[in-house]
């Protein structure tokens, strides 16, 4: 009788502590990502020893393609450099974003409507950034929906490399 009382349960048993694992596991996870605080919220905080230092120049200057040492910078000021791979725009929101890879997963720049109007004063209208090699200076930003990005609230924040 008691075998066929553990017969009977240890399939749902097992299914349940496998569950319970995994929703752990996940919840894990999601905490880890969408805590709120970025890894490095304090510039004080410092970076680790991998990432580049703040030179004579300012910010430290990291390539786009970096991913996991613009993770290490996020919420620090910084300079990215790399190719504007294409330029995107929500005509709802008039808000540009500059991609720099094909997937979403990939660096992006932001331009909000409000700003907009300063690119153009300064003829440097969003779509002209497509195919350049540009650099940024700004804060990086980890955002739990959108992923690695910066905003940008004035032209000066954008330079196109030779």
């Amino acid at each position: 009788m008691a075998r066929e009382l553990l017969r009977r349960l240890s399939l749902p048993l097992t299914a349940l502590v496998i569950g319970a694992f995994l929703s752990g596991f996940f919840v894990h996870l999601l905490y880890g990502r969408w805590s709120g605080e970025p890894p490095c919220a304090e510039p004080s905080a410092g970076v680790s020893a991998g990432a580049p230092a703040a030179s004579a120049n300012g910010p430290p200057l990291v390539d786009v393609m970096e991913v996991e040492r613009l993770r290490e910078l996020a919420g620090v000021m910084a300079r990215v450099r790399g190719r504007v791979f294409r330029v995107g725009h929500s005509s709802k929101s008039n808000t540009y974003f500059l991609d720099f890879g094909p997937s979403r997963s990939a660096f992006t720049a932001v331009i909000f409507s409000s700003t907009v109007d300063a690119f153009l004063r300064e003829n440097a209208h969003p779509k002209q950034f497509q195919g350049k090699e540009v650099e940024l200076i700004g804060r990086i930003k980890d955002d739990p929906k959108y992923g690695l990005e910066m905003i940008l609230e004035s032209p000066a924040q954008i330079k196109v490399l030779p």
